[in-house]
């Protein structure tokens, strides 16, 4: 018989700990002051890319930005109005539904990239615009693993398919997760695309709009 113990322990420990309403608002507000005080969000935006942009927020504001709650939205929309208007040049207010959806399912698994890469769970590398349909990213399940090169639309079917396994790697460094991300990323031989560190290209699939399951 399957072993029920495992498998329940194995969803305690993938349940992000959540953070409290009056934490969520005090780093909302440190939030806030990095876009509007000095402008030095938007400002590494625009002259570094999206990398450096990353490395501006704290471990806590990329932990809120992923939360499945109204702080984590509210979160989320702020970033992705700084990121429309600094690497777009595209007012959140003047943008599209369809601009709005697209930029927020290929930036909301970056928040999520980048927490796993401080956690050295996974190695991960951002293109200058990760909206570009031509940049490529980096994905390593390991900071010692050959890194793989997808697109992000590869990144947000990644997703969208095996969201709840790249939380737990990302999150957790879960290493059952670890073996189905990069069973995924192996399934195909190298492209004529990919860099030149054993970088591998996602298999075609079916796709749909990106949730991370927590």
């Amino acid at each position: 018989m399957p072993d029920s113990t495992t498998k329940n322990r194995m969803r305690k420990k993938q349940t992000i700990p959540r953070i409290e309403e009056k934490d969520a608002a005090r780093i909302f507000a440190e939030l806030e002051r990095l876009v509007d005080g000095h402008g030095d969000l938007v400002a590494g935006l625009r002259r570094g890319g999206f990398a450096q942009f990353l490395h501006k927020l704290q471990e806590r504001i990329l932990q809120l930005v992923i939360q499945p709650d109204a702080w984590g939205e509210r979160t989320r929309a702020r970033l992705v109005a700084v990121i429309m208007g600094g690497l777009r040049g595209v007012p959140a207010e003047s943008a599209s539904v369809e601009e709005i959806v697209h930029v927020s399912n290929v930036v909301m698994p970056c928040f999520l990239l980048e927490l796993g890469r401080r956690k050295r769970h996974i190695a991960a590398e951002f293109p200058r615009d990760p909206c570009d349909h031509e940049g490529r990213f980096g994905l390593g399940v390991t900071p010692s693993h050959p890194m793989h090169s997808i697109t992000s639309e590869q990144l947000t079917r990644l997703v969208t398919e095996l969201g709840e396994e790249l939380v737990g790697l990302c999150y957790f460094g879960d290493p059952q997760s670890r073996e189905v991300i990069e069973a995924e990323l192996n399934r195909e031989e190298p492209s004529a695309n990919s860099k030149p560190r054993s970088c591998r290209s996602l298999s075609p699939s079916s796709s749909s709009s990106p949730k991370p399951k927590h």
